[in-house]
């Protein structure tokens, strides 16, 4: 069994709650919230916990480098959302830092495990590389997504986005960005050029109201490649949590290249 604590309750570390409390080899250790009636315990409590192996950090995306940087220190493996840190440079010096420990830290990219995308890369595998394409993605905006604070910069929410792109079709180059903010919202426009010289459009709007959905469009050497979709289904964080045991128990390497990952977090720092 691996004694996991819970750091945060937003939606996504509701989630991992939830395949936590059903997973057959994980303990839950214990749960880390600013409300006084969702904490079984205090920070300093699992940090100092020889028994507790690991942490998973759901906080705002501001507090990712931090957390995960006490967490390690501390001597635990590390599961937390995306994005990992602000800048490549203090991604990267996380990751070092977990080698340092020998301790796994996992990013989770739960998009890259959904049966959508495994059907994707297995049509875009048949059909060639990318000459040009149109990508969309639209959802809402609220107060939390608006407070830079909490936030951080806008540009890095498109990080999954790019990473399944990037699992297609290769690593991208920016070659034009453009960043609109309105009162409801924002829309970033992207022209990427991918390794084997193809071309895509990509947009990331998000506005108060918009249901959330995505689109791909695009042409290849061998045909054309094209999905419309909503949201994700099928158990993803839970899927992501039993690769993270696997990771401590060194069953299996990352699902995705975190040098990619990475690299696009640079990409995005516009």
């Amino acid at each position: 069994m691996i004694k996991l604590a819970i750091w945060g309750l937003g939606a996504a570390g509701r989630a991992r709650l939830e395949a936590a409390l059903t997973h057959q080899e994980i303990q839950l250790a214990g749960i880390i919230s600013r409300r006084p009636e969702a904490a079984t315990r205090s920070l300093e409590e699992v940090l100092a916990d020889p028994q507790t192996q690991a942490v998973a950090v759901s906080l705002e995306n501001t507090g990712h480098e931090s957390a995960v940087h006490r967490a390690l220190e501390a001597g635990k493996h590390v599961l937390v959302d995306y994005p990992l840190a602000l800048t490549r440079d203090s991604g990267e010096a996380l990751f070092a830092l977990a080698r340092k420990k020998n301790r796994v830290l996992h990013v989770e990219h739960i998009g890259l495990l959904s049966e959508e995308h495994r059907e994707l890369k297995l049509n875009v595998n048949t059909k060639g590389p990318l000459k040009k394409g149109e990508y969309l993605f639209q959802a809402g905006f609220n107060d939390k997504l608006a407070d830079a604070e909490r936030t951080g910069p806008l540009p890095l929410l498109a990080l999954p986005r790019l990473l399944q792109l990037a699992d297609l079709w290769g690593l991208p180059t920016l070659e034009e960005h453009r960043l609109e903010r309105f009162e409801s919202g924002y829309s970033l426009h992207l022209h990427l050029r991918f390794p084997r010289g193809g071309i895509l459009g990509f947009t990331e709007e998000r506005k108060t109201g918009l249901s959330r959905r995505r689109s791909l469009a695009a042409q290849c050497a061998n045909g054309p490649v094209s999905f419309k979709t909503g949201v994700q289904t099928g158990g993803l964080f839970a899927k992501d949590l039993d690769h993270f045991i696997r990771r401590v128990r060194g069953e299996t390497p990352c699902y995705y290249d975190e040098k990619t990952m990475l690299d696009l977090i640079g990409l995005l720092q516009i």
